[in-house]
């Protein structure tokens, strides 16, 4: 077996295995972990929607921060308001007087994710439209990437973005993408990322009136945190259900149509206008995030 390189569910229960006997015991910033480094995890979504099994996975949560990544938007409260919680403990007042951000309102998260993407160093420069015109063109671009890392505006960030690059790839089997994450909690992190990843290139594929592919998540600092491994090992003992399917049931805009009507389709993109289907699961396994 390649230890580098993992796939599908059974691929992901066995880089958390890997990491828990393999991992070197560190001490970071929140917390004790078992840590390995440069693993990559991938799956074929073409005909599967790759939203974990073994233990239920929040599709709502990983739909909405999608959608408000896609905004451009960076309060916490606009995903509160619709149920979603998971940046809530980076937004509020005490959390943002910790990290020396006293001047934002609670909520405020400043230019992350969202921000990056569509206005990045706030320069008016939105890398949804870009990599929307560089996949249209008709000489197979190389140049279809989202950064989301920008060193001039990390001391504004809450939290600096974790995953940092999608590069986009297309071909005759259709849309597929590369992720590139610097830090992999592969516990409570990566299942969202899996699938936000999955959504992203659906979403883009749909878009464009193409098919989805391959995505592939590279991942440097893969770690567990030391509190997490009872429900590790847990998971690492269940057996896998197949795969959901996902449609996204809005109709996309002919493609001859201006890249503005493009985005605006995705900005106006709503939770119902995916609708899942056959997904089996277990039990949540439930821990805090770090």
């Amino acid at each position: 077996m390649n230890i580098d390189i993992f796939y599908e569910e059974v691929g992901y229960l066995n880089l958390l295995n890997y990491t828990l006997k393999n991992g070197e015991s560190k001490n970071t910033r929140n917390g004790k972990t078992f840590s390995v480094f440069g693993k990559m995890i991938k799956f074929n979504i073409s005909t599967y929607f790759p939203l974990l099994t073994t233990k239920k996975v929040f599709f709502k949560g990983i739909v909405e921060e999608l959608l408000w990544f896609l905004k451009g938007l960076t309060n916490s409260k606009y995903l509160e308001e619709k149920g979603v919680f998971i940046w809530k403990g980076n937004s509020t007042r005490e959390y943002l007087d910790s990290v020396g951000l006293n001047d934002y309102e609670e909520g405020e998260l400043g230019p992350i994710y969202g921000f990056q993407w569509r206005n990045y160093n706030n320069e008016n420069l939105d890398q949804l439209k870009y990599i929307l015109i560089e996949l249209l063109k008709p000489d197979n671009s190389r140049r279809a990437i989202i950064n989301a890392w920008n060193p001039c505006a990390l001391k504004k960030q809450a939290l600096p973005p974790c995953h940092l690059i999608y590069n986009f790839f297309k071909d005759s089997n259709g849309l597929s993408c590369m992720m590139l994450m610097r830090s992999s909690d592969l516990f409570l992190g990566l299942p969202f990322n899996i699938a936000s990843t999955a959504l992203l290139t659906m979403i883009i594929a749909k878009v464009l009136h193409l098919k989805t592919n391959i995505i592939s998540l590279s991942l440097t600092d893969c770690h567990i945190y030391e509190e997490f491994t009872d429900n590790v090992e847990k998971q690492i003992s269940k057996i896998p259900f197949e795969f959901p399917t996902l449609e996204i049931i809005k109709d996309a805009p002919d493609i001859n149509t201006p890249v503005e009507e493009k985005i605006k389709w995705i900005e106006d993109l709503k939770f119902e206008d995916f609708k899942l289907k056959n997904y089996n699961f277990l039990p949540p396994l439930k821990c805090i995030m770090k």
